[in-house]
């Protein structure tokens, strides 16, 4: 009997497939039929469309051809032009007929036809004057403007007569598409009931046969997922019964991670995992548990030795054993809770240092330009929002001081893995300036690549204004120190040369009629050499005086440069009285130059003067005056005390000495007064010397100035 069931059904599902088979493929034919029809009628609308823009098209070509004629006087255009109104006439015909079945466009078209022939006209008019009078442009923009109006009507009709054939190509592709996707789906509806039956027939044939095989492999399937899931999962894992919450299966892990075994897991209740104090909360969820398919939560166990674990819990309804039940996977978080919590204090105690110092901390990413951090103090300095930072973390840059933003600018791109430190100014919205320190240093990930960068910048203005207080103190104790040395040293060299003019002019008054000539002379040379003494000493201090003012003037003059050193040089043997020979070679074959003649006196008195003051008794000096390059050359050379390398820079400069002089007198102004002086002709001085064996002083200054007599200041 029951075999006879299943060949009914099987007879039955057969015969209804082929009867909706056959019935698909009748709609199909006859919807692929309609389709035809509908892709004539298309055909036809595009036809009609292109036809009527073939008029205007060709209305068009003439109208360029009347154009290039008029404007080129090429005749070729004219053959174009003749051509074009040939074919008006035919392809407007043509447009004629293919809207025969519709009387709408026919209507239209006889609008059209009397323009066009009127539009026609006008060209032939515009042609024919053309060739009568090729300047009248008069008539000519009236047959345009006239041909704009008339070509504006016939394209508005045209534009109507395609918007309709659109329309109706619209129409038809809608209803295209709508039997199209009728077809498709009744066609795969027939097809998809067919096969559903064949497959029906097809299961009934096997269902017998595949039935105990497929429930020999699932009960194998499933006691293995059981396994794989339950014993060797590597969480804890138990199923417990929710009428009386007894645990009904647990794993090995369970069994190891909380010290029960698995008899005593199974005489107890999840109450007895639970710390006393919870139990109460765990009886009021229990009977949600049961419409909860899924569920997640955290929770604290108790082990067998009564540690505390916090747990991570995910659980799932289910029927064990015929009994309403949850599977439940435990994992143990409490070290990383511990760890939370750490990170979390952690960062507590990093929030509370980092918005309660004075110094701006700021963490920025290494590779996008992101502001991760930034504490409160960036708006104490800065004067603007930590907000207006994280929108835009270039933003501080708006603040930088205009001349320190380029060299902020260069260090950040010079810097992008370096540590560094920089010092600039910023200005505050309430424009004050204010100097900042910035020191800022790469953070590296695990790997050892940079993917932080962290800055500290700290409020340095007060300490700038100490450093620029202490500088003008510096700089004040320097000039009182100077000023000090300064009176010394004039009143110790005035004194000498004072006491010499006192004590020989009282030897003078004092002198009886017994005092020869000779010896009145000689302490008359002595008020004389005194005297002179105290004139260049006052003259030094006036140059270098006016030149540290800005008012030490140059005035060139012509000047015989031979005949003013063989002068210079008697004036020098006679007020020094020096024994020393000075030997003088002039090998200039041109005297007369452009020089300051007062300037000059001093450069040539204070180096010949060292020379004398500087060298034994018993040695000779040596003055060269030459000619190289439109210079002049001065050389001193002596046979003195030397000066060492470390010192030749400093003696350069006001009131300084060499540390081998000795007892000798100076004041330290000479060479100060000789450098302004060379300096103020455009000249240079050149030393060269060595200790205990001599020295020798080049100075090089322009031959000849263009500038005649004038006045220049020194810079």
């Amino acid at each position: 009997m029951k075999w006879s069931l299943e060949r009914k059904i099987i007879a039955v599902g057969f015969g209804l497939a082929m009867v909706i088979i056959a019935i698909v493929n009748i709609i199909s034919y006859q919807n692929t039929d309609k389709l035809f029809v509908r892709e004539r009628q298309l055909e036809y609308s595009y036809e009609v469309i292109q036809k009527v823009r073939d008029v205007l098209t060709t209305v068009r070509e003439a109208e360029k051809a009347r154009r290039s004629l008029i404007i080129t006087g090429n005749k070729s255009y004219e053959e174009t032009y003749n051509t074009a109104i040939q074919s008006i006439e035919a392809k407007l015909t043509d447009a004629q007929r293919s809207t025969t079945n519709n009387p709408t466009q026919q209507q239209r078209l006889d609008i059209i036809k009397p323009l066009i022939a009127q539009k026609v006209s006008l060209l032939k008019q515009s042609i024919e004057f053309y060739k009568r009078d090729k300047y009248d442009t008069a008539i000519q923009l009236y047959i345009t403007d006239k041909n704009l109006t008339i070509q504006d009507e016939v394209w508005q009709l045209i534009t109507q007569i395609e918007k309709e054939e659109q329309s109706l190509v619209e129409s038809h592709q809608a209803a295209t598409d709508a039997s199209f996707r009728f077809t498709i789906v009744a066609t795969i509806t027939g097809y998809w009931i067919s096969f559903a039956l064949l497959f029906i027939v097809y299961s009934l044939l096997h269902r017998q046969i595949s039935t105990r095989q497929k429930l020999e492999d699932t009960l194998r399937e499933s006691q293995q997922r059981y396994r794989n899931l339950f014993e060797l999962n590597p969480h804890p894992l138990w199923v417990y019964d929710l009428e009386n919450l007894s645990f009904l299966a647990v794993n090995e892990v369970a069994i190891k991670q909380y010290g029960y075994s698995q008899s005593e897991f199974l005489s107890m209740t999840i109450k007895d995992i639970r710390p006393p104090e919870e139990v109460p909360a765990l009886l009021d969820r229990i009977p949600g548990l049961r419409w909860a398919d899924k569920r997640f939560a955290t929770r604290r166990h108790k082990k067998r030795d009564g540690t505390e674990i916090d747990v991570e819990i995910t659980s799932h309804e289910l029927t064990f054993k015929g009994r309403p039940a949850r599977l439940v996977l435990a994992r143990d978080i409490t070290q990383q809770k511990q760890a939370q919590e750490a990170l979390a204090a952690s960062e507590e105690k990093f929030r509370q240092i980092a918005e309660n110092i004075n110094e701006i901390f700021w963490m920025r990413d290494a590779k996008a330009d992101i502001v991760l951090y930034v504490n409160p103090a960036y708006e104490r300095i800065w004067g603007r929002t930590c907000e207006s930072l994280y929108r835009n973390p270039q933003s501080f840059l708006d603040a930088v001081h205009p001349e320190d933003k380029s060299l902020v600018i260069a260090n950040l791109q010079n810097n992008i893995k370096k540590e560094f430190e920089i010092e600039y100014r910023i200005v505050r919205p309430d424009d004050s300036v204010r100097w900042v320190w910035e020191h800022s240093f790469p953070i590296k990930n695990g790997l050892g690549k940079v993917y932080r960068r962290a800055v500290v910048t700290q409020d340095i203005t007060e300490r700038k204004r100490a450093e620029e207080v202490q500088r003008n103190l510096e700089k004040e104790l320097e000039l009182n120190e100077l000023k000090i040395r300064f009176f010394s040293m004039f009143s110790h060299e005035l004194r000498t040369p004072l006491s010499t003019i006192l004590i020989s002019a009282q030897l003078l008054e004092n002198s009886n009629k017994e005092w020869s000539e000779e010896k009145k002379l000689k302490n008359l040379h002595r008020i004389q050499s005194s005297a002179k003494t105290m004139t260049q000493l006052l003259t030094d201090i006036l140059t270098l005086t006016r030149a540290e003012a800005g008012k030490l003037e140059f005035r060139p003059q012509p000047l015989d440069l031979e005949d003013f050193c063989f002068s210079l040089l008697e004036e020098i043997k006679f007020s020094t009285r020096a024994e020393k020979d000075i030997l003088f070679v002039s090998q200039c074959s041109q005297r007369i130059a452009w020089m300051d003649e007062r300037m000059l006196r001093s450069i040539v008195t204070n180096l010949v003067d060292n020379a004398i003051k500087y060298s034994p008794d018993d040695s000779k000096i040596y003055f060269t005056l030459s000619a190289e390059s439109g210079q002049a050359i001065f050389q001193i050379q002596d046979q003195g005390i030397g000066i060492s390398q470390e010192e030749e820079e400093q003696l350069y400069q006001a009131f300084q000495r060499g540390e081998n002089v000795g007892d000798v007198t100076g004041t330290g102004l000479g060479l100060a007064v000789v450098k302004k002086c060379v300096e103020l002709h455009g000249g240079s001085i050149k030393l060269e010397s060595q200790v205990g064996v001599g020295t020798t002083f080049t100075v090089r200054i322009p031959w000849k100035s263009d500038l005649g007599e004038v006045k220049r200041k020194e810079r």
